[in-house]
C-alpha cells in the first residue's frame, strides 16, 4: 500500500484513482515512467523545482498533498470492483474531513463521476459540490494513456487552471 502523503491544512490534496503497479514497487506515488505528472506540477509553478516521485512527501511542505481512492495498486483502474471505489469515496470523505484541505484536485473525469455521481458539471475544471467543506476541482489524468487529452500541453492547461482556482499562495512553503 502507498502512503498518504497528508496533513492538515493544505492548499490542495490531489486524489488519484489508485497506485499503479510501478508506483507500487517504487514505493512513491506517480512514478510511472510515462506520467508527467510530476512535470506537469513544476511546469505549471505547484513546485518550485522539477521532483521525482521519491521526493513526493516533500510536497507537504509546499502545501500539497497526495492520496488515492482505492489503496490496491493494479494494471488498469477497470480492475477495481464496485465495492473497493464505494469504500474508497467513504474513505476520502474522512480523510478530507479529517485533514481539511482548501481543494480537493480530482485526478481524472472517470473519479470524478465515481466521487461525485450526479453532478452537473463534466469534463475537466471546478466542480460546484464541495467534498466535506473542501473546494473541488478536476483534471485530465495524466496517464499517457489518456487519448482524450493526449499531449503535455494539454494536461498542463488544467493544471495552469487548477493554480489560479487554488490562488497565489498554491505550492509555497508556509513556514
Amino acid at each position: 500500500m502507498l502512503p498518504d502523503v497528508l496533513a492538515p491544512g493544505l492548499s490542495v490534496v490531489f486524489v488519484g484513482i489508485n497506485p499503479s503497479l510501478a508506483s507500487a514497487r517504487a514505493g512513491h506515488h506517480f512514478a510511472g515512467s510515462g506520467n508527467p505528472f510530476w512535470r506537469l506540477l513544476h511546469a505549471s509553478r505547484f513546485t518550485p523545482v522539477l521532483l521525482r516521485p521519491a521526493d513526493d512527501a516533500r510536497l507537504v511542505e509546499l502545501g500539497l498533498g497526495l492520496t488515492n481512492v482505492c489503496p490496491n495498486p493494479t494494471r488498469s483502474a477497470a480492475e477495481l470492483t464496485r465495492r473497493e471505489y464505494e469504500a474508497g469515496v467513504r474513505a476520502l470523505l474522512r480523510k478530507v474531513e479529517a485533514f481539511r484541505p482548501s481543494v480537493v484536485a480530482l485526478v481524472g473525469v472517470t473519479l470524478a463521476r465515481i466521487v461525485l455521481p450526479g453532478s452537473p458539471e463534466s469534463g475537466p475544471g471546478p466542480r460546484s459540490a464541495p467534498i466535506a467543506g473542501a473546494r473541488v476541482f478536476v483534471l485530465p489524468n495524466p496517464s499517457g494513456r489518456n487519448a482524450a487529452y493526449p499531449s503535455f500541453e494539454s494536461k498542463l492547461e488544467h493544471f495552469v487552471r487548477l493554480r489560479s482556482f487554488v490562488g497565489v499562495d498554491a505550492g509555497r512553503s508556509s513556514g
